[in-house]
C-alpha cells in the first residue's frame, strides 16, 4: 500500500488521526484502540476494510452472501421444475435451460469475485466477535447484489452514460479555471467507473474511493488493473430469447499503471462515517449519492465540508429523488443549495442535465434522468456532522427501553393473526375451517374470518410464486 495513501486513512473504529495505522502482515493494525482492519489483496493491490467494527460488518456480509446462496438455490430449482413444465415447447425449454446454466455461472463468477472476502466462512475459521453487530448495521437496503446493473453500466454496456457523467462533472468545473484536483475522494463510489474517468482526465496527487458494497468495490480493482472479468446480465425487460442472459466481458477502456495505479486507493466501509482524514481533500467526488445516503442531507453536508481543505471543491452529479421515510429530509433543489451555503459552500457552477440511465443495450427497460450536478468550493468550517445511525437509540444503547409505538402494536396484531392462521394449517382443514377457527378466536363473522385467512394465504402464495425482480435485492 503507497505510504501517501495509508497516510489518509484512520482508523474507523475511534477515529484517531495521529497516524496510528500500522501495517502488520495483512491488516491495518491501530495503535490507540487495538482494532485490527483485514487487507485484501486483488491483483497489484490492497483493499482496506475499514468498518467501525469490522468483524461485525464482516458477519453481516457473510449473512448477505448465505441469503444470496440460498435464493440462487430456490432459483436453479424454480427454473427447473419451469424446464419440466415446457416439454411442449421446444424453444421455451432452451430458453430455460439456458437461463439455468446462466444463474449457475453468474454463482461462480460471484464466488471467485468475493473469495478475497472468504464470505462461505470454512469450518476451520475462527469464530468472529458478535458483540459490536448492532454498530456494524449495514443498511437493510443494501443486499449483496443491490446495484449490480451499474457493474454493467460502468465497465461493458459502453453506450455513452460514463462519458457524459463526466462531462457534466468538467462543465461545472469551467468555472474554477485554476482547479488542480489535488487528493481526491469519491464517496459512494459504487463499482467505480466515475472515480476512474475523473482520475484518468484530472490526475489528481491521489484517489481514494469508499464504498460499502463488497462485490462492486472488488469488481472495480480488477477492472482498473487490467484485467477482464466475466459476468452475466439478467436485463429487466429482456428484447428477445436471447437477451434473457447476456454474457459480457467487463473492462476498463484503459488499465491504470504505475504512477496512476499506485495514487489509486478503494476502500470497504461506511461512506456516511469515511475512515479518512478530515481536512485533507482537495476535491469529493458525491456521484448518485446525495438523495439515497441514509442521513440527512445537512449531515451528509457538513461531512463534505470537514473533509475538505480550505478552498477545497465539493463536486456532485445524480438525481435529487429523495426517498426518506421523514418528509424533512426530502429536500428541493433550491433547498439543497440553500444547506450547501449555510455550512460554509461558496455555490460555483450548477446544471440539470438530460443523460440515460442504466440503459441496457438488451433491455426494453431504461429511463432518462435530468441529473444535478454542481461544484461548490468549500470557504468555511461547518458544524460538526450528527454520527449516522442505522438502528434506533433503543438498539444501540443497553438499558433503553423499547417503545410502545402504535407501528408495533399494529406489526404484532398482524403477525399474531398470520401465525394463527399458518399454525392452523395440518394438510387437513379446509379455508372454511380455518375460517371457523379465526372468527371464533377473533368474535368475527365467518364472512369476514374466511375473508382475512383467503388474503393472509394467498398473499404468502403469491410473494412464494412470484419471479424475483432480481436476484440483485437479496437481504
Amino acid at each position: 500500500m503507497p505510504a501517501a495513501f495509508a497516510r489518509l486513512l484512520v482508523c474507523a473504529a475511534c477515529r484517531s488521526e495521529i497516524e496510528d495505522l500500522v501495517l502488520r502482515g495483512d491488516s491495518l493494525n491501530c495503535r490507540q484502540c487495538g482494532t485490527r482492519f483485514p487487507l485484501y489483496r486483488s491483483g497489484a493491490t490492497t483493499i482496506p476494510w475499514l468498518y467501525r467494527d469490522p468483524d461485525g460488518a464482516l458477519l453481516e456480509w457473510r449473512a448477505r452472501f448465505n441469503s444470496y446462496l440460498h435464493t440462487s438455490t430456490t432459483e436453479q430449482e424454480r427454473l427447473h421444475a419451469a424446464a419440466e413444465g415446457v416439454r411442449s415447447s421446444k424453444s421455451a425449454a432452451a430458453r430455460i435451460a439456458a437461463m439455468a446454466r446462466a444463474r449457475e455461472t453468474q454463482r461462480r463468477q460471484i464466488f471467485d469475485l468475493l473469495a478475497p472476502l472468504g464470505l462461505d466462512a470454512p469450518r476451520n475459521q475462527p469464530a468472529l466477535d458478535r458483540s459490536g453487530l448492532l454498530h456494524a448495521k449495514v443498511p437493510r437496503q443494501h443486499g449483496l447484489l443491490s446495484y449490480y446493473d451499474n457493474i454493467f453500466r460502468d465497465w461493458a454496456w459502453n453506450n455513452g452514460e460514463n462519458e457524459q457523467l463526466l462531462e457534466c462533472l468538467t462543465r461545472v468545473l469551467e468555472r474554477l479555471p485554476e482547479y488542480t484536483a489535488g487528493n481526491v475522494l469519491t464517496l459512494g463510489a459504487g463499482a467505480g467507473r466515475l472515480s476512474y474517468d475523473f482520475h484518468r482526465r484530472y490526475a489528481p496527487s491521489s484517489s481514494i474511493a469508499i464504498d460499502l458494497h463488497p462485490l462492486l468495490v472488488l469488481f472495480a480493482s480488477r477492472v482498473v488493473q487490467g484485467h477482464s472479468v466475466p459476468f452475466y446480465e439478467f436485463p429487466i425487460a429482456p428484447l428477445d430469447r436471447a437477451s434473457f442472459a447476456v454474457p459480457w466481458n467487463c473492462g476498463a477502456p484503459e488499465a491504470l499503471t504505475g504512477d496512476a495505479l499506485a495514487t489509486f486507493g478503494l476502500v470497504l466501509g461506511d461512506a456516511t462515517q469515511p475512515p479518512v482524514k478530515q481536512a485533507s481533500f482537495d476535491t469529493v467526488l458525491t456521484p448518485w449519492y446525495i438523495d439515497i445516503v441514509a442521513q440527512d442531507l445537512v449531515d451528509c453536508v457538513r461531512t463534505v465540508n470537514r473533509l475538505l481543505r480550505p478552498g477545497g471543491v465539493w463536486l456532485n452529479t445524480g438525481s435529487l429523488a429523495f426517498f426518506h421515510r421523514n418528509e424533512a429530509w426530502c429536500y428541493s433543489q433550491e433547498e439543497v443549495m440553500e444547506l450547501l451555503t449555510a455550512n460554509g459552500f461558496e455555490i460555483v457552477a450548477t446544471e440539470r442535465t438530460a443523460v440515460p440511465y442504466l440503459q441496457s443495450p438488451s433491455s426494453a427497460h431504461g429511463r432518462v434522468e435530468r441529473v444535478f450536478s454542481f461544484s461548490a468550493r468549500k470557504v468555511s468550517v461547518a458544524a460538526v456532522p450528527r454520527p449516522t445511525a442505522y438502528l434506533p437509540p433503543w438498539a444501540r444503547e443497553q438499558g433503553r427501553p423499547v417503545p410502545d409505538l402504535d407501528e408495533f402494536v399494529v406489526a404484532s396484531a398482524q403477525f399474531l393473526l398470520k401465525a394463527q392462521v399458518l399454525g392452523a394449517i395440518d394438510g387437513k382443514r379446509t379455508l372454511e375451517e380455518i375460517a371457523t377457527l379465526v372468527a371464533k378466536r377473533y368474535g368475527l363473522q365467518r364472512s369476514e374470518a374466511r375473508g382475512v385467512v383467503e388474503r393472509i394465504l394467498l398473499e404468502i402464495f403469491d410473494t412464494t410464486q412470484r419471479k424475483a425482480d432480481s436476484v440483485a435485492d437479496l437481504e
